[in-house]
């Protein structure tokens, strides 16, 4: 299962909702997991940084790739009510994606519709526009380490206390 369904799962128990509900239906999916990019060293895919949760806690950079699939579409940041206390977001801090219609969501791989009342665990606070294309951006830091340094390598994406050695 993928590490950002995992996520989502707990989350919804947690706050006794039902965020699968809201799940990227598969052509939505099918295209984001298309999405490759190459930084000079390596060439990946989305599909490969989600399925291995490398999404999570890096919300900022997979919303720069993802919103060039997504028409008329912006990026914000603000506060996410039922992220508070996952280890990358421990005051709900966060940055997703949006359009006239839908909140999308790179970490809980979700589309809420804006009139859907779970909406409102959504509190935006800014808009990012992006000063530069994906071409010029770099790899999540987590998948460089793990490919790179294995033995140094370490991930617990539902912890929700700090790592340390």
């Amino acid at each position: 299962m993928i590490p950002s369904v995992k996520l989502r799962k707990i989350i919804s128990k947690n706050h006794k909702i039902n965020l699968d509900a809201f799940s990227w239906n598969k052509e939505f999916n099918n295209n984001i997991f298309k999405i490759t990019f190459y930084d000079g060293r390596t060439k990946t895919s989305l599909k490969k940084i989600f399925e291995n949760g490398y999404n999570i806690g890096n919300c900022l950079l997979t919303s720069y790739y993802v919103i060039n699939a997504i028409e008329n579409a912006y990026i914000c940041t603000g506060k996410v009510e039922i992220l508070k206390g996952t280890k990358n977001s421990k005051d709900g801090d966060h940055v997703w994606i949006e359009n006239d219609s839908y909140i999308i969501d790179t970490t809980l791989m979700i589309c809420i519709p804006k009139y859907n009342v779970y909406s409102r665990f959504y509190k935006k606070d800014s808009i990012i526009v992006p000063s530069f294309s994906t071409s010029e951006l770099n790899y999540l830091d987590e998948y460089y380490s793990k490919e790179n340094y294995p033995s140094d390598y370490y991930i617990d994406l539902f912890k929700t206390d700090s790592y340390e050695n």
